[in-house]
């Protein structure tokens, strides 16, 4: 394996006695590419593979307005791009000075994997996460590897006429994960899932074509090779991909490629050394802001604070990120600190288990920020307030009332009912809320029982519609609030405990009996009605309190387009 080194000078910084040192320096745009990898919160093409890290897709506009401020060599951008340190093989990262001044340089030295094989940065990512999961070895999804063998046969085809791989071939003496959601290690174990998969088809492949490519099965290699640099760009993606789109601008005028032409005709190099030494001629020298911490968790924190503090991004890619980039013993150790600066981990978490776990009922019905997710979602702080009902107990307030009845069953019914186990010496309370805890046994059970019963999951032009938000009775916020706050109530109003599952069943066949499943499947004429408005969620709840408590005649269609007052 091919190594590059770069030395720049450099300025230590220590900020405080606990803190990190940080290195300030300047270093071309077209080299730092090199070295500094940019995590992207993205989705492979095959298979919805989501990564494992925390940058936002590119803004292709955003990127053109950057090239063209980049254009004007007078303009300045003072804002630093800021990095942190990453574990990789090779890759070092060193700061040196004499007699130990803060004035001194930084050396970076890392692989070149722009040629390596997939094989190689396969296997490079499958051991970085297994070290930083703490997994010994991984297991294969057998199902999922015969799939994508397939698949590659497929794309092949038209190119050979052999199959590249035997898509049946067996690996006996290895074991299949296919039903292992692991919420617990917050999507990393799933992502390290479908890189072991690749890799052992890597491992088989001959063809140079294929190794050499830029995508293997639907792993992009500049993406791979963003996990395996020696630095991680925390924040300033943009600054960085527009500055070099002006370098490239740059060396296309006429005086720069008559000077590439005479470089070339009297052989100082290839024209690929001609293009490479002359960008980095042209190229802007951008401010870096290193801090000297390899930790994934103080990257993520690192970003997060700065995109909350600047220009705040959207509330569900950033749940998203939080609860998909960190292993759980990495965000336990900065959940307070995230808490401190106003983000709630755990709420993130819970959100992402709802919006991800297959196990759920809003399973990939839930918008998470992610570039490439369907439109018409729910909305992710809609998806907290749910779950907010049934996990913290609070919030089940029907819209034409003021009694949080979920509070309520809290107060009077939770410590007796079996669902929960308070052994280890904690309140009922800490144990039913616990991020796997019993709240989410009820959410599940629940909310299947809704969707199978009152919804139709197939055809999106019916009213009840399990999806699209927009134009679904059922599936909005404001349907959902009031079933799962009506719920609790006749809970309180029954004085019911909740023991196990099948007492939630048989609850809830009480709460609804005699009760038209039909109620939501029919048009209720709601052109030009907001339905989020105070008056609207207040009518909507009174009209299904009265027609529960005597469910002998389905209410009038226009009534729901009518606001309380």
């Amino acid at each position: 394996m091919i190594f590059l080194e770069y030395k720049y000078p450099a300025i230590r910084v220590v900020q405080s006695e606990k803190s990190k040192p940080l290195l300030l320096f300047g270093a071309p745009a077209t080299e730092i590419v090199n070295w500094a990898g940019i995590p992207q919160k993205k989705t492979m093409e095959s298979n919805n593979v989501e990564t494992a890290g925390f940058q936002r897709t590119e803004n292709s506009k955003r990127l053109e307005q950057l090239k063209s401020f980049y254009g004007n060599t007078q303009n300045v951008v003072q804002n630093s791009l800021i990095c942190g340190l990453k574990k990789t093989e090779g890759g070092t990262v060193v700061f040196s000075s004499e007699n130990g001044d803060d004035c001194g340089f930084i050396t970076i030295k890392c692989p070149d994997l722009s040629k390596e094989k997939f094989v190689v940065l396969l296997d490079l990512l499958r051991k970085s996460l297994e070290v930083r999961i703490g997994n010994g070895s991984s297991s294969i999804d057998k199902q999922e590897l015969s799939k994508l063998k397939e698949a590659l046969n497929k794309e092949q085809s038209g190119k050979s006429h052999y199959d590249v791989i035997n898509a049946e071939d067996e690996f006996e003496n290895l074991e299949s994960d296919d039903d292992n959601f692991i919420f617990d290690e917050s999507h990393l174990n799933e992502f390290l899932k479908d890189v072991v998969v690749r890799h052992e088809i890597a491992k088989e492949i001959e063809d140079d074509e294929i190794q050499s490519g830029d995508v293997f099965l639907g792993f992009e290699r500049n993406a791979i090779i963003s996990f395996l640099l020696p630095i991680t760009l925390v924040d300033g993606q943009h600054r960085l991909k527009g500055a070099i789109l002006a370098a490239k601008d740059a060396i296309n005028n006429s005086e720069l490629t008559d000077e590439i032409a005479t470089f070339i005709a009297e052989k100082k190099g290839t024209a690929e050394e001609a293009e490479k030494i002359y960008l980095n001629k042209v190229s802007r020298r951008l401010p870096v802001s290193l801090l000297m911490e390899d930790d994934p968790k103080e990257q993520v924190f690192q970003f997060v604070v700065i995109n909350q503090k600047a220009t705040p991004i959207g509330k569900s890619l950033l749940g998203t990120i939080i609860s998909t980039s960190l292993t759980n013993d990495e965000m336990e150790s900065v959940s307070d600190r995230l808490r401190e600066s106003g983000i709630v981990l755990e709420e993130a978490r819970a959100i992402t288990w709802a919006a991800k776990s297959p196990e759920s009922p809003f399973f990939n019905l839930v918008e998470r920020g992610i570039q490439t997710e369907k439109k018409d979602l729910l909305q992710w702080n809609v998806m907290g307030s749910l779950i907010q009902i049934f996990r913290e107990l609070s919030g089940g307030v029907l819209f034409h009332s003021k009694v949080d009845y979920a509070k309520r069953w809290k107060e009077k019914h939770l410590d007796e009912s079996n669902i929960v186990d308070s052994s280890n010496g904690a309140s009922s309370f800490d144990n039913w809320r616990e991020l796997n805890g019993p709240w989410r046994t009820l959410f599940i059970v629940f909310w299947k029982k809704i969707r199978d019963e009152f919804s139709d999951v197939n055809n999106e032009e019916r009213n009840n519609y399990w999806g699209r938000p927009r134009t679904s009775n059922l599936f909005n916020k404001i349907s959902l609030t009031i079933l799962a706050a009506d719920f609790f109530k006749f809970l309180v109003t029954t004085k019911s405990k909740v023991d196990d599952e099948q007492s939630i069943i048989d609850l809830m066949d009480l709460w609804l009996e005699d009760v038209d499943r039909k109620y939501f499947d029919r048009d209720w004429d709601l052109a030009g009605v907001k339905k989020d408005s105070t008056g609207i969620r207040s009518n909507w709840s009174e009209i299904w309190s009265e027609y529960r408590d005597c469910p002998t005649q389905l209410p009038q269609a226009k009534k729901y387009r009518v606001a309380k007052k």
